[in-house]
């Protein structure tokens, strides 16, 4: 009984860590696509650590979808950067997250001091959602 107890706590207190260190928060859900960031570290194409804005999505549809959507980053209320997360599908009931998935953003044209102003702000636009068969 003793041992059993101890393996629970030891599970819950490890999943609530786990938890913990996930660290997405939702952003938006739209037609079944549950869409969550938050700032890390990414590798840029020339193996640089930068900040990124990680990406973890979830597709709670009982269908496979593809997805695209916009990332528009501001300074001061002026656009100044935007990208793109294009011709993505994801498999029913499944997610993609951030570095491990390769779904984020590098920002190019801030620094690390101007992402943390109180000035920047970031906004996911355009998102497309859409039934397809299967991925591939």
């Amino acid at each position: 009984m003793k041992n059993s107890l101890l393996i629970t706590i030891f599970s819950l207190v490890m999943s609530f860590q786990a938890m913990a260190q996930f660290g997405y928060d939702e952003y938006i859900r739209k037609d079944g696509l549950k869409i969550s960031t938050k700032w890390s570290k990414a590798k840029n194409e020339e193996g640089e650590k930068k900040p990124a804005l990680l990406f973890a999505i979830e597709n709670l549809n009982d269908y496979h979808v593809d997805f695209s959507f916009e990332i528009l980053l501001y300074y001061e209320g002026l656009l100044k950067e935007n990208g793109v997360i294009e011709n993505e599908c994801l498999e029913s009931r499944k997610s993609l997250v951030g570095k491990l998935n390769g779904i984020y953003f590098i920002p190019e044209k801030f620094t690390e001091q101007q992402l943390k102003n109180s000035d920047f702000n970031f906004e996911v636009e355009s998102i497309m959602v859409e039934e397809t068969e299967n991925c591939e």
